[in-house]
């Protein structure tokens, strides 16, 4: 293979990676950056935290993240952020805490249902997961983020029909083109398992 050719595919497969690399950070939550916007200095504070813990001083950003904790034991973004970055530091029995905290204060947050039932997927505790998006399916049963990831937690379960159904669920109400071709390839696969 000409050497042009081996460099392209790995400069493909490196931009790749860098978008997926990108993709996984963690995102300021729309409640923070409405927050931002307004002054608050609390939600100031929950910024500069973020900044430090992703960029030099990480230390000094959970301090600050405890701090608004401590101050205000239901500041949900302050909770779910220290529950990530438990994650990163492999703390997961504290991440798994933090998680169950933010779901406690905000059971009927469509949201937080959602990225805290994703945080428990990667954290390979599908049992942990499911519930959440069963909860944002009883908040919205049209939600396609709930159905896709409740598909993936009960896939993971071996929970196949369940799985089928809900992606499913998912066709019915989805319009992008690309995750219906996507969401067709699983249920494909899932016929195979079922039916082998």
């Amino acid at each position: 293979m000409p050497k042009q050719k081996l460099w392209l595919i790995a400069l493909i497969i490196g931009s790749l990676g860098l978008i997926v690399l990108f993709l996984q950070l963690p995102k300021l939550p729309d409640s923070v950056t409405q927050k931002v916007t307004t002054m608050d200095p609390d939600s100031l504070k929950l910024q500069q935290a973020i900044e430090l813990v992703n960029g030099a001083d990480p230390m000094a950003g959970i301090m600050q993240l405890r701090e608004l904790v401590a101050k205000d034991s239901t500041n949900v973004d302050a909770h779910y952020y220290l529950g990530l970055f438990s994650v990163k530091s492999g703390q997961l029995d504290k991440a798994i805490d933090r998680f169950r905290r933010v779901l406690a204060l905000r059971p009927d947050d469509i949201k937080y249902q959602v990225e805290v039932g994703y945080q428990f997927m990667l954290l390979d505790t599908a049992e942990l997961a499911l519930p959440c998006f069963e909860r944002g399916l009883q908040i919205d049963s049209t939600d396609n983020n709930s159905l896709f990831f409740s598909a993936q937690a009960l896939e993971r379960m071996n929970r196949f029909a369940e799985a089928k159904r809900n992606y499913e669920t998912l066709l019915r109400h989805n319009t992008d083109s690309i995750v219906s071709v996507k969401v067709t390839e699983l249920i494909d696969s899932l016929n195979k398992k079922l039916n082998p």
